[in-house]
């Protein structure tokens, strides 16, 4: 059971939305954040802004951060930046890019779903980031990015949602991304009851994307009744809910520093015991991989095809997932990388920036590049079912929701 709830948010002012919404925060080295705040000064990614963001040796300390981002914050609350809103509502909200178009509920739900398993998880968080984001909530009280969450779907739910969006939105405008957000608010009670309703019926939900968020969510929650406090925003998390077949999925590259002491030669006659070797033309090198077992390595300049010689034969979804069988057969043994999250020799380039991303990380010294085929929602659903734990960037969910829509205070 999915228990949604209307609720009432700051909303950017239309005029002001271009200029404050925040790109993609994880999308950004902290270098690049760091520019890109000098330069939009009116940007909500100013309010979230941490120590990492500044040149090592100049850096304040996080009571100092965290201050700025209050202060800066209330700056954007107080001059026309935002609207705060009089009335409780769902909002329906619309992402559209490159001819692919989701939309989704983005309302309240008890963080109690997180912490009993309703909402699904298939990732592990770290500890120290959860920590950072409690203290954030606790010191500057603000949540404005949505959690993710995919759900089954709902011909009800449908019903309800094409119905609102027949109406004009509150929102309407495009990125410098070419991402266009389009916003719906709901007040009508007997639609916001339809939802409510609707989405009772849907037993479990999926994270797609802000495990951290969620899990620092649920230690905010903790520290407000720790000290008396209960029964406020904190006890819920602000989320975009997703029908599962709306969202594009796409992959999550590597790239590896160097090749473990290996020479080309060497490395191409180990990878071809357990796959096709095949080099790829140039001009047909961004059509792979195109489908699961493939991966399209760059190597000296070359791009190569990888094809298992023969399929996985486990009856768990974790392992048969392609970013395992990468970790599997080539990094840890023939690479030397048994640690995904921590080793320095391993980096990740997320799909949307294509074959080309991948291509511009190799120009920069890594020695490997390999581009994987997509994990898809199925086999993240049958993981989170299963409760097991994905590798670390399995998935790249395209496009993502922003920064600076809503601002929730705690």
């Amino acid at each position: 059971m999915t228990q949604i709830r209307a609720f009432r948010p700051y909303v950017v002012a239309p005029q002001h939305a271009i200029a404050v919404v925040s790109p993609a925060y994880d999308s950004m080295s902290p270098a690049q954040r760091r520019i890109f705040c000098e330069t939009h000064p009116k940007n909500y990614i100013n309010t979230m802004q941490v120590t990492d963001d500044f040149p090592t040796g100049e850096r304040p300390t996080e009571a100092k951060v965290l201050e700025a981002n209050v202060q800066q914050l209330q700056v954007m609350l107080e001059n026309g930046s935002y609207r705060n809103s009089d009335t409780d509502a769902v909002f329906i909200y619309q992402l559209s890019i490159d001819g692919h178009t989701q939309t989704g509920v983005v309302a309240e739900i008890p963080v109690g779903e997180y912490e009993n398993g309703s909402i699904r998880r298939h990732e592990e968080t770290r500890k120290e980031h959860e920590e950072r984001l409690s203290r954030y909530l606790d010191i500057v009280g603000a949540s404005s990015s949505p959690i993710c969450l995919a759900y089954a779907g709902s011909a009800q739910i449908d019903a309800i949602v094409e119905s609102v969006t027949q109406g004009d939105p509150v929102l309407d405008f495009v990125l410098p991304d070419g991402v266009c957000q389009r916003l719906w608010r709901v007040t009508d009670t007997s639609q916001c009851d339809g939802l409510c309703q609707a989405f009772s019926g849907i037993d479990a939900t999926y994270l797609t994307d802000g495990h951290h968020r969620a899990a620092s969510t649920l230690r905010h929650a903790a520290s407000r009744r720790a000290t008396g406090k209960t029964d406020g925003p904190w006890d819920y998390l602000l989320v975009a809910l997703f029908p599962a077949d709306q969202l594009r999925v796409l992959a999550f590259n590597r790239c590896v520093r160097d090749l473990g002491g290996r020479t080309p030669t060497d490395l191409l006659t180990e990878l071809a015991k357990d796959f096709v070797v095949e080099p790829i033309a140039d001009d047909r090198a961004a059509e792979f991989p195109a489908q699961r077992g493939q991966f399209l390595m760059l190597l000296d300049g070359r791009a190569i095809l990888l094809t298992l010689r023969r399929p996985v034969l486990d009856k768990s979804p974790l392992r048969n997932l392609d970013v395992s069988i990468l970790q599997a057969r080539i990094l840890e043994p023939l690479l030397g990388i048994s640690d995904v999250r921590g080793d320095p020799r391993l980096d990740y380039v997320t799909g949307d920036s294509g074959l080309e991303g991948l291509q511009a990380r190799c120009s920069e010294g890594w020695q490997l590049g390999f581009a994987c085929f997509p994990t898809s929602l199925a086999e993240l659903m049958a993981i989170a079912d299963a409760s097991e734990v994905m590798p670390p960037k399995s998935t790249c969910f395209d496009p993502k929701t922003r920064s600076g829509i809503f601002v929730r205070m705690s």
